[in-house]
């Protein structure tokens, strides 16, 4: 279990030090993906939802305020498109964390542990609360990025993965993109109560999953 944490403390900070150096360098803002996203409402839907999916998919990578996005999905595309183009880009997050985890996650835990040993250990570790931690993945940010990659480190079975990570997070794009479809400029209150709704149930599970793990 120690090894676990020390690999997930590890990629937490890399997966932080994007998030801290967007937010302090103010490149991408939650405003400025509200009225970047507010402009693209005149182009092609098919443009839209492409640009939706890479949004998520880049959160990756760069620090994106991912319910604000999944939020406008809603607001110009509808519940069902909205829903359909957030639940594509967060899929597509979850596959290439995995991915990049399982591919060149073995030889950096080499370069950690120096010890091929202690490989199925961490597995344990991780397969102990592994679907939990998938479906309450959008507790809080960086969580997502995490997961997943610790997941394709710890050589989690891909369909084991892809159902967890999926009862998680289509429901939640869908919760959320449904909101922002029912929510206008002047009364954004559905929103804003779905926001603070979701946010409050995935923290209760985050808490839950913790004292499991204690």
């Amino acid at each position: 279990m120690k090894d676990l944490i020390k690999i997930a403390v590890i990629l937490a900070l890399a997966f932080a030090s994007t998030f801290i150096i967007i937010k302090s360098t103010g490149l991408i803002t939650e405003e400025g993906v509200s009225a970047f996203l507010q402009q693209a409402k005149s182009i092609n839907p098919w443009w839209l939802a492409a640009l939706v999916v890479g949004l998520l998919l880049i959160d990756l990578l760069i620090a994106v305020p991912t319910m604000t996005t999944i939020l406008f999905a809603g607001f110009l595309m509808g519940p069902i498109y909205g829903g359909l183009a957030s639940a594509t880009g967060l899929m597509l997050l979850g596959v290439t964390g995995y991915g990049m985890g399982y591919r060149i996650g073995r030889p950096v835990l080499m370069r950690l542990f120096k010890d091929e040993k202690r490989l199925p250990e961490i597995e344990t570790a991780f397969a102990r609360n592994d679907l939990l931690l998938l479906f309450v993945c959008q507790a809080m940010p960086i969580l997502p990025e995490l997961s997943c990659t610790l997941a394709g480190i710890a050589r989690t079975r891909f369909p084991r993965f892809l159902f967890g990570y999926a009862v998680g997070v289509v429901p939640f794009a869908f919760i959320v993109a449904y909101a922002g479809s029912i929510s206008t400029l002047s009364n954004p209150s559905p929103a804003i109560y779905t926001a603070i709704g979701v946010s409050v149930i995935l923290l209760l599970f985050w808490t839950l999953l913790k004292r499991r793990s204690g």
